[in-house]
């Protein structure tokens, strides 16, 4: 015990703290539920959550396609390894999916609060894309995302979109949304043509499907040079949520902005 006590000891000290904190601390939504703004009138709405989980996302721009998310060491800095982060849990890999993670568990909460008839659908995709909750309720959507299991592998939007317009067309609700959350990143199995993801959006939209692509790049805001403009031509609206900037405030600015648009659109 310390000569030295503090006379103002933390009354919630940790239980098991950090002997190595984690060079890449996860920026959190700072509101479990936000609410919509806009005036209009809410209608019954069925949203797939189409959740990339590739390697790019984890891989600090290695290139690695960080498959079962192994811990690879770049030097004798614990610090400086991939895929996996000192401190983030093996679900979830890295900070930039655990975040993925919690935005998509805020905007599901959020949704879940109005009092109109829905439903949600979560597809997670890498190389392929997969349904891992078909259309189900709130709760069902939360309990989902939060035992989502980071994969790694290639980024394959155009199954991505596919996926969930399969999944949609079982629903009543004539309100049907993709929520594409990623990186971006256009590298896809050599299976796959260019340009396959704005055909699959581009047919998706013809039936009345709105998309709405949501930006989170694995690290600094400067990568999404490339990519926007490809989101941006698959979007309904022609407008991307870019969540690139790691200061909270900003970051619950475009949360609630999202929320709007997809209400209100």
């Amino acid at each position: 015990p310390s000569k030295h006590p503090s006379t103002s000891p933390s009354k919630n000290p940790s239980a098991n703290p950090s002997t190595v904190p984690t060079s890449k601390p996860t920026f959190s939504p700072t509101n479990t539920s936000l609410k919509p703004t806009c005036s209009a009138d809410q209608e019954p709405f069925s949203l797939c959550l189409a959740i990339n989980m590739s390697g790019s996302l984890c891989n600090s721009y290695t290139g690695d396609l960080c498959i079962g998310c192994p811990q690879i060491i770049a030097s004798s800095d614990v610090q400086e390894s991939f895929c996996r982060d000192v401190g983030v849990s093996w679900r979830s890999c890295c900070s930039n999916f655990a975040y993925v993670k919690e935005l998509a568990t805020l905007i599901v909460n959020s949704l879940g609060d109005l009092p109109v008839d829905k439903s949600f659908s979560v597809v997670q995709f890498a190389s392929d894309a997969r349904v891992v909750s078909g259309l189900s309720s709130t709760a069902q959507t939360l309990s989902t995302i939060r035992q989502l299991t980071y994969s790694g592998g290639l980024d394959n939007h155009a199954d991505a979109i596919q996926t969930c317009e399969q999944g949609l067309s079982s629903s009543f609700n004539e309100k049907k949304m993709i929520m594409l959350i990623t990186d971006g990143e256009t590298g896809v199995p050599a299976s796959v043509p260019e340009g396959a993801t704005e055909s699959a959006a581009t047919s998706a939209k013809n039936k009345g499907t709105i998309i709405f692509p949501v930006f989170v790049p694995p690290d600094a805001p400067d990568t999404n040079e490339g990519s926007i403009p490809l989101l941006s031509r698959i979007s309904s609206s022609g407008k991307v949520f870019d969540f690139t900037d790691d200061d909270v405030s900003s970051d619950l600015q475009s949360q609630e902005e999202l929320l709007n648009h997809v209400l209100c659109s």
